[in-house]
């Protein structure tokens, strides 16, 4: 149970939820032959944009700390 406040005190569930919801909706509605709303869309490609950019950035962190550099360019991790 900590790693779960754990990681909604990062924000981690939030950032992958809001995607999943934004993006069950516009299915939903595709499916339902329901028009989608432009702000929805934009929305959804916001929050999925975002989501993945932190997946991304993250991981590119891991491999820099794996390799032994800092997270920061030109910083050594100690």
């Amino acid at each position: 149970m900590t790693k779960f406040w754990d990681l909604l005190e990062r924000s981690v569930i939030v950032q992958s939820i809001l995607p999943l919801l934004f993006g069950g909706a516009v299915i939903y509605l595709s499916v339902a032959g329901r028009e989608v709303p432009e702000l929805l869309a934009h929305l959804t490609w916001a929050c999925v944009s975002f989501w993945m950019g932190t997946k991304v950035q993250h991981t590119v962190d891991q491999n820099r700390v794996v390799k032994g550099r800092g997270a920061t360019p030109g910083r050594v991790q100690e």
